[in-house]
């Protein structure tokens, strides 16, 4: 799984798909963290919800890089979807990781540092929006969806229900927690779960209908 995850990485970086999302990412950052008075969990449930966004266009970009032919010759290397799935995952949370650190860093320089709590809570909720992305990218990716305007049009319905719909137990009640500064032990705890499940259920899901159809 390692071998692929090194593997999806390096298709990613020559690709040069990640370069819309990540710009974007950085130029919300940008615009957040600038006034060293302004509480940070606010601005961690924005840029957290940004980066769901990110994850998912990553899953996607970074799947879609191989034509069927391609793909076929990277299953015959690795043998089983389930390392092709975890390879993919792994690559798209690991740059997800970097763009945490990349927030965490510069919210704390810009605003004059930040409590331990703070800093983990924020970090932890980047992570879970970062799952939420890539679960919904996997089914949305060329994997499944070979049109890109369909796989567009899914991607967007799905990232709008699981960010906007109040109450569907996902990102939203976490995000709207944070940014209203409200209890937020709950809504994340339901987040933990919903993100490691959401994650398992998309790739279970992926990888038999893309045994099914092989």
């Amino acid at each position: 799984m390692l071998a692929m995850t090194r593997y999806y990485l390096a298709l990613l970086g020559h690709s040069q798909r990640y370069l819309p999302a990540i710009l974007a990412y950085i130029a919300v950052n940008t615009v957040l963290y600038t006034d060293p008075k302004s509480p940070l969990l606010p601005q961690y449930g924005i840029s957290a919800g940004s980066l769901l966004v990110v994850s998912c266009w990553l899953t996607i970009a970074m799947l879609d890089v191989e034509d069927p032919m391609q793909r076929l010759v990277t299953f015959s290397h690795a043998r089983r979807w389930r390392s092709i799935l975890g390879g993919a995952t792994l690559a798209v949370f690991g740059c997800a990781v970097a763009l945490i650190l990349v927030t965490v860093l510069w919210s704390g320089l810009r605003t004059g540092g930040f409590t331990i709590g703070t800093f983990a809570l924020g970090s932890a909720a980047h992570a879970l929006c970062a799952l939420f992305g890539i679960a919904i990218g996997l089914p949305c990716s060329r994997l499944l969806i070979p049109r890109v305007g369909w796989s567009v049009l899914a991607a967007i319905f799905a990232l709008a229900a699981v960010l906007l719909v109040k109450w569907l137990p996902l990102a939203n009640p976490l995000l709207r927690a944070l940014t209203s500064q409200q209890p937020v032990a709950v809504p994340f705890t339901v987040a933990v779960v919903a993100a490691v499940a959401a994650l398992l259920l998309s790739a279970t899901a992926v990888g038999f209908l893309l045994r099914r159809n092989a």
